[in-house]
Formats: C-alpha cells, structure tokens, sequence
C-alpha cells in the first residue's frame, strides 16, 4: 500500500484546489518524494494537511489555535475560503488495509460554522472507523507516519508516557491498543450499566420483600377465612335447624293443645245451651242461683284477663333474656390486650406491698378484675340474666290479683253449691248441670294455661331464630364471606338442610380464635397480589439483566486479557528488534556510542513521584473501602492498564559520557530521533512516511549518511520529505516546488528528475 495522490483545497494557504501524485514503487523500491521551496511559501502546509485528513485533533501540532485557523483567511486579492477540505487517496492493491476497495480515499472537510464530516470513498464515516482502518495498515497521525516542522526531536522531549503512544504504533499494536480501547469503553459503560440496574434491583428489593410478606398473609388470610367459612357454615347451621325442629315439635304440640281446647269449649257450648233451656223452664224462684251464676262467670273473665297479662308479661320477660343473649358480643382483641395489660400492673405491684390490709385490698380488686374480664368473655345463659325489675313487679302484683280472684271464686263456688244443696230435691238437675259446667271451664283454664307456657317457649324459640338471622347477616354477609357469596351460603345455609354434626358450644370459642386471628392479619388489598406480580417479573427481569451484564463483562474482561497477552508478545518481539536496530542507526550516523530503549513501570515512575495521599488511595491500601462484587469488578477495571507505562532512552554519542537526553545539542538530538526512527521504519515500516524539515539541525556530512538511510529505507517504505538540503534533492525521484506570489497564496510546480535529465522543464 502506497499513497498515490493527495488534494488539498482551502487548507491554510492552499486556497485552490491543489493535488500532489505520487509515484508508484517500482522494481524493489518505492520512490521518494521531496518538496521544496523557500520559508514561508507553505510547504509544511502539505505536511499538516496529510496529518489533518489522518485524523489529528490537536491543533497545537497542527501550529493553530482554533479550528477555523486551517482554513483559507483570505488575502488581499481573494477572500476566505467557506470551508477546508484535504483527501488522500490510498492505492491498497495489497489489501494492506483490510476493506474490499483497491483504492481508498479518505476526505476530511471543515466548514467555518463548525461542522465537520469525514468520508470513506465519498460515503459518511466516523472517524473512530478511519483510525481503526489506517492503524491495522499500520498509519496514523500520531504515529512516526507524519513528523511534522521541529518535531524530529519531540520523541526524545516528550515524556515517557507520551514516548509509549509513539512506540505503540511503532510496535503495530496500535490495532490491538484500539480494540482493548474500545474494549475497555465498553467493560466502562457496561460496568455503568451494571450500577444503574443494582440501584434499581436495590430500590425494588425491600418492596418486593414487604409484599411478599403482604401476599403470604393473604395467602394465610384465605386459608383463615376457607377454615372460618367452614366453622360458619357448620355452627349457623346446627343452630339453625335445631331451632327450626324445636320451634316444629313446639307448634306440633301448640297443635295439639288448640284441638283440645276446642273440643272442650264445644263440650262447653252444649252444656251451655242445656244449661240456658232449663234455667228458662224454670220459675222466677231461682232467680238467686241465677244471680249467683253470673257473679261467678263475671269472676271467672276476670281470671281470665288476669292470666293473659300474666302470660305478656312472662312472654316479655322469657324474649328479653333471649335478646339480651343474642346482643352479647365478645371483647375486641385491643380491648382484651388493654385488660390483661392492666392485671399484668396490678399483679407486678403486689410484689411491692407489705402491708397485709393493702395485699388482701389489692388481691381482691385483681380478683375482681379477672371475675370481670372472664364473665365478660362467656357467653352468658338465659337463666343468669336478670328481667326487668319493673315487668318482675307487674308480674307480682298480677299473681296476688290471680290469688285473690281464685279465693273469690272459691268462696263464689260454696255458695253456689251451698245454695244447691239447700235446693236439692227442686234444683237437682240444673245444679248437675252447674257443676260439669264447671268443671269443663276448668279443664279448659288448663290446657289454655298450659298452651301460654307453649306459646312463650315458641316466642323465645322465634326471637332466637331471628336474632341467629341477625347474627348471620352480620358474620357471614359482612365478615370473611362478604358480599353476594356470604347471601348466598346464608341462604343456603337456611334452606337447604345438611347432616351438621358439630357441638355448637365447643365450636365456637374457635370461630373466635379465627376471628381474632383474621384481626391480627388485618385486613388487606387484594391489588397486592397485582403489584406483588408485577414487582417480582420486574424483580426478576433487572435481575437476569444484572447477571447478563454480569457475564458480558467476564466476556469482555476476557477480550482484553487475551488483548494483552497479544499485545505483549508483540510489543516484547518488535520493542527487542527496534532497541537492536536504534543502537545500528546510531553508530552509523554518530560513527559510534551507546543507545538502547527501557521500558519503564509504574514502580519505576514512583520512585521519582511523590505519592499524593487520597481518600481513594487509602482506602486501596488498606482495604476499607467499598467490598461488594460490583466494586470487585471496578477494582479489576481499574487493573486493566498497560504494566509498561512508558519508554525511556538513553544515548551517548561516541566520547562523551552523557546520561541525559537534555544535554544533547540540537544537532545530536536530531541525530538520535533520525536513528531512532530509522530502526522503527527497518523493523516496521509504515506504507508512506512524511518528514517535514526533518534534517534541518544537520549538517552537510550527517545530511548525506540521512539520505543514504533514506534510500535504503525506500526499499519497504514511500517517504515524502520537505527539505532544503541538496543532498535529499538528489536522492528524490520527483520534486514538487511551493511558490507564494503576492496574493498569499500557495502554488504547486512539479519536476520529474527522470524526465529533466530527458531535457523536461518543471511544470504546475
């Protein structure tokens, strides 16, 4: 690969299209290209351009302060120019570099606003792509390809880090430093990756562990209430069909005592009428009995009346016992907690009395607490609650009322039969009469007291049933089955009977237990599940995510290891060969003395640094610092530079004992940098080299023994050299003239050594 043209148009003073050709190699050589003209005509601008379209970024080197400085100011007889454009064309028959073009050109243009595009062929490129291109053809601006105006020298000035960029290229590991570059960029922006999602993983963590926990309670929460629904179903429903067969068996019975009733009050009604027809046959005589009679039955409705307020009052009586157990409710689980809470107080103070009186006082009241709490955590009987002390009192009177009649009635009775006695022989079947009339309104009064009893055992029956409704609705329709699916289990639970064998009494104290323990669950929303799935894909996904970052940088890490290894063996190989050639060139243009390149490592820079003291530094030595994976792989990015960290050299030209390149005179500085690269270009020859005034500082002997290296290097290399030297003139196979004329601005003539020695005339 050779270069074979370059063109320049409004760069620096090159305001016109302008375009240099260059030879092709021919037989084992390649043939060298000298530009030459006097100060000022803009030769080295030729120099600068090709560093341009390579790539250079600094416009330090490229003897500007700003970028717009490389394109055409203007001069007095034409204006500036809008943009600066430089193409170099690259014949690659060889495929040196690796793209399936025999020729490349490379195009870089700036524009005075700023923008700037770099073309591959006339196509958009980057320029990241362009470097990588040029350096596996082993070029690049900052490379010994271009060595610009007064800096054949820089090598030996520079620092030692800055000499190990030089030599990087040197070495042609400068394709393998650019892919461990961007292998390190991306290990960095994957490491930065990696951190980002951590945090997010780190943020989403304790959320998904607090409703995990959420989900695991309602997960509990279900079987509570599946278990609850059960107890439910199983105890309403005992209770419920036990109360529906006693109410039935009550009113069988109620039944039963009506039918009685009734035959006997039909009885009743026809001793009634025989009564009444033979009463009428009689004589006015008894009007006494008669008299008697009606006093009796007035007595006997008096009764009557009596014995029904009695039953209300009773009824009364039996359903408020029933409500008062229906409205029981149990002691919430806060409220329990508060009473033991405050037993606990009490027994911890018993510790500290002394005083018998003040023990038995305190003694009785934490007794009495606990009577309290334990009577208030019973369901209580009927029988253990007290009625109305007012319906006790109507009660009361109304049995003294009942007392008196019966007495009356008593007393009524011996008159009656008193008054039959004394009427026998007239009166002997009237009285008959009287007396199983009597004794029929007995038998009734007997069984109507008997049905009052059944019918407040059926009422207490009834209010049981309806307050278990009432209880229902509100354990099953608002509790753990709520909604529509509570009705409906109600509803079933009411119609549909089942085989229920359960002990409702000892059944219950654990639908407490449920209750309160669903009260500790608390309640909770059922979105949870929702959120909990959504959160744990989220969880799971950044998860995989960090774990797949995790396994591109060891795939990465991995990259550059082997990176190193290539580039170590190659930079130890070629950095031998060119230590062997540099101390050859030497002794060849200094006619003798020492050289060699040292390769120095970071210990080496420390020992002449002083250590700066950082917190990071600190916490490196002693190890406090951060110790997660993530900050392990930090650590080990942070590893990954070059163990050499830069190049040192050393010459003493032949009779002095110099160990400081400082000291050396410009001239044996000059000398130095020409050997050393001469030993770069043997060992690893780049496809085309620029030297710009490169053999200045020498004189005329040494500019022979230059153009002598020169002409052996032309062999493997292309060299385009701006001199003013005789000696390099006469060793070039074309030259290339640079005018200036009053315009300021930079013309081109072009010889052909070949063809002036035919006769030929330079021409532009």
């Amino acid at each position: 690969m050779f270069l074979s043209k370059l063109e320049v148009q409004g760069f620096k003073t090159f305001a016109k299209k302008t375009s240099l050709s260059f030879l092709p190699p021919s037989g084992t050589r390649y043939p060298l290209t000298s530009i030459v003209g006097p100060n000022g005509s803009g030769k080295s601008n030729l120099a600068d351009a090709i560093r341009w379209v390579l790539g250079e970024q600094s416009m330090k080197l490229l003897r500007g302060k700003k970028s717009e400085d490389v394109i055409f100011s203007g001069s007095e007889g034409r204006g500036r120019s809008g943009f600066a454009e430089v193409s170099i064309t690259l014949n690659n028959e060889d495929k040196m570099m690796p793209i399936d073009y025999t020729e490349v050109t490379i195009t870089r243009r700036l524009y005075r606003d700023g923008n700037s595009e770099y073309l591959l062929n006339e196509g958009a490129a980057r320029l990241s792509d362009i470097q990588l291109l040029l350096a596996q053809a082993n070029v690049g601006q900052r490379s010994y390809s271009v060595i610009g105006q007064g800096m054949i020298d820089h090598i030996l000035v520079s620092t030692p880090e800055e000499r190990k960029s030089f030599f990087d290229d040197a070495t042609g590991v400068k394709p393998l430093q650019l892919k461990r570059h961007e292998a390190i960029l991306k290990l960095k922006r994957t490491l930065e990756n990696l951190t980002d999602v951590e945090m997010l993983v780190q943020e989403i963590e304790p959320r998904l562990r607090s409703l995990k926990r959420q989900v695991s309670r309602l997960s509990e929460r279900a079987e509570v209430e599946h278990e609850l629904r059960g107890m439910e179903t199983s105890y309403f429903g005992t209770l419920w069909w036990q109360l529906v067969d006693e109410l039935s068996t009550v009113n069988s019975r109620l039944g039963g005592l009506d039918a009685k009733i009734k035959e006997r009050r039909d009885e009743l009604e026809v001793i009634e009428k025989r009564t009444r027809a033979v009463e009428s046959s009689e004589t006015g005589e008894d009007a006494g009995l008669a008299a008697l009679q009606k006093v009796y039955r007035e007595k006997q409705k008096e009764r009557d009346a009596c014995r029904h307020a009695q039953f209300q009052i009773e009824k009364e009586i039996e359903l408020t016992k029933v409500r008062a157990q229906s409205n029981w409710a149990p002691l919430p689980l806060s409220k329990i907690v508060e009473e033991i809470d405050g037993l606990d107080v009490l027994l911890r103070n018993l510790k500290t009395l002394k005083d018998l009186d003040a023990l038995d006082l305190a003694i009785d009241s934490v007794l009495e607490k606990v009577l309290g709490l334990n009577k208030r955590l019973k369901k209580p009987n009927p029988e253990d609650i007290k009625p109305d002390p007012v319906l006790l009192e109507k009660k009361a009177a109304l049995n003294l009322d009942e007392q008196r009649i019966k007495a009356e009635l008593t007393e009524q009775e011996k008159e009656i039969d008193a008054y039959a006695q004394k009427e026998k022989q007239v009166r002997t079947e009237l009285i008959d009469m009287q007396r199983e009339l009597r004794e029929k309104q007995n038998q009734i009064h007997t069984l109507e007291n008997e049905r009052n009893g059944i019918n407040i055992e059926a009422a207490r029956f009834e209010e049981r049933q309806k307050s278990l409704m009432h209880e229902m609705d509100e354990a099953m329709s608002g509790g753990a089955g709520s909604g529509s699916a509570g009705k409906d289990r109600i509803l079933l639970i009411r119609t549909k009977r089942e085989e229920y064998h359960v002990d409702a009494n000892a059944i219950y104290p654990e639908i407490q237990r449920l209750r309160y323990k669903l009260e500790l669950i608390g309640g909770i929303d059922p979105e949870i599940v929702t959120e909990y799935e959504d959160t744990k894909k989220r969880f799971e996904f950044l998860d995989t995510q960090v774990e797949d970052l995790k396994k591109a940088i060891h795939a990465t890490e991995k990259i550059v290891l082997e990176l190193d290894e290539d580039i170590t063996a190659q930079s130890k190989k070629v950095f031998v060969q060119i230590n062997k050639e540099f101390e050859k060139y030497f002794k060849i243009l200094f006619g003798g003395g020492t050289c060699s390149l040292i390769k120095l490592t970071k210990e080496d820079l420390k020992a002449d640094e002083e250590i700066e003291v950082t917190p990071e530094r600190v916490f490196e030595d002693t190890g406090e610092g951060e110790r997660d994976k993530t900050d392990a792989i930090k650590e080990r990015i942070a590893k990954y530079d070059d163990g050499v960290v830069g190049i040192d050299i050393q010459a003493t030209p032949p009779g002095k004992k110099l160990k400081s390149l400082n000291l050396l005179s410009g001239g044996e500085r000059a000398l130095t940098s020409i050997a050393l690269l001469s030993a770069i270009m043997a060992v690893n020859p780049a496809p085309f080299v620029v030297l710009d005034e490169v053999d200045a500082a020498l004189d005329e002997s040494n500019t022979l023994r230059f153009a002598s290296i020169l002409d052996d290097l032309s062999m493997n290399s292309q060299f385009i050299v701006v001199t003013h030297n005789r000696a390099t003139m006469e060793k070039a196979d074309i030259l290339y003239g640079v005018t200036m004329g009053d315009d300021g601005i930079s013309n081109l003539l072009s010889v052909k050594l070949e063809d002036v020695a035919n006769g030929a005339t330079a021409r532009r």
